[in-house]
């Protein structure tokens, strides 16, 4: 069976110019991708090593009535928020992507204690990263237009719920290029304002799952992801978070997490292959992923303008088959709701 060497906290992903590569179980004091001494062949500015530096932080959220993606970016060229709501209940849906030139908003270092704020085509954020006390708050509002009503989010993510166990990797895209990911799943509580539906969201009830991803991506880009959240019939809470890109050695390290009622199993590698329209098999060859997607909502909002793009497709459905703990348990997942995301960028 497939394990890896989890390794404590350290303060930064860069020493004496190197990068580390390895899984870590808390966040690093200080992500430091900008000091590798040189991360191309040739030497290159700081100033265009920070614009090929893309930063992002995303939130999955969902219970038994909605489902939300959140996802605040800066890609250097220019930044976005993109957000993905999905009514359970009545099967309406919302995709919004909003862009805005250059770094409009910076993304921090660390999620000690700093607050994240923008505000770009009548949407607005603020975001509290406070992994000292484990948590993190969110505050989203999009302004009405004519295809939708006012959408508010003012989220709080507990991570001392259950004590879920991080997940933080750096994994080797080239010899000195690296990307950083931080991923944590946990309950949330909070509400959720969609025109005249109100949905309040217990901690017990929910599963959300966040990312804060920093690396040197090339500037073509292609990368599919699958997550979810439920309930075992034992009542316990379980997440996943799959993905599949270019990263180099994958074995040593990647970004593949199952959470059990807040115990941390690292991953193998997967595939993730289209059956057919709307069917995607997720397997790997140590036998721990066995998963069927099944396609229930789509959407997808393009962004092309000369040399740069952003295409990124969400797909909400049904997940079934199972996944093996690091404890050699079989975890059936039974109609699980959750999305998969295929990102491919140009920038």
């Amino acid at each position: 069976m497939y394990t890896r060497h989890l390794l404590p906290q350290a303060d930064e992903p860069v020493k004496a110019g190197k990068p580390l590569q390895g899984t870590w179980t808390s966040p690093f004091e200080r992500v430091n991708l900008l000091a590798v001494a040189r991360p191309y062949r040739i030497p290159l500015p700081a100033w265009i090593l920070d614009f090929r530096l893309k930063e992002w932080q995303a939130f999955t959220v969902q219970n038994d009535e909605v489902l939300l993606e959140i996802v605040i970016a800066n890609m250097k060229v220019f930044c976005f928020a993109e957000i993905f709501f999905w009514n359970k209940q009545n099967g309406e849906s919302m995709h919004v992507l909003k862009t805005c030139p250059f770094s409009s908003w910076r993304m921090p270092q660390s999620l000690n204690d700093n607050v994240i704020e923008g505000a770009c085509g009548g949407v607005s954020f603020c975001i509290h990263n406070c992994f000292v006390s484990r948590r993190i708050t969110l505050n989203l509002s999009i302004d009405s237009a004519i295809e939708r009503p006012l959408f508010k989010a003012d989220l709080v993510f507990d991570f001392d719920l259950k004590n879920s166990t991080p997940l933080a990797a750096n994994i080797f895209i080239a010899e000195n290029r690296s990307m950083y990911v931080f991923k944590n799943f946990s309950g949330v509580e909070g509400s959720i304002v969609w025109g005249d539906t109100a949905v309040t969201l217990s901690g017990e009830s929910s599963g959300a799952l966040f990312r804060d991803c920093k690396g040197f991506i090339p500037y073509r880009s292609n990368y599919i992801n699958c997550r979810a959240f439920g309930f075992d019939s034992k009542g316990r809470r379980f997440g996943f978070s799959l993905g599949e890109n270019i990263v180099r050695k994958l074995n040593v390290t990647n970004e593949n997490a199952l959470w059990l009622d807040g115990s941390l199993t690292p991953l193998p590698p997967v595939r993730i292959t289209e059956a057919e329209y709307g069917e995607f098999l997720i397997q790997d060859i140590e036998g721990m992923i066995d998963l069927n997607f099944k396609l229930v909502e789509d959407t997808n909002t393009p962004m092309d303008f000369f040399f740069i793009s952003i295409e990124q497709r969400y797909s909400v459905g049904l997940f079934n088959g199972a996944l093996i703990t690091q404890t050699g348990e079989k975890l059936p997942v039974r109609n699980v709701t959750g999305i998969l995301a295929n990102f491919k960028f140009r920038v």
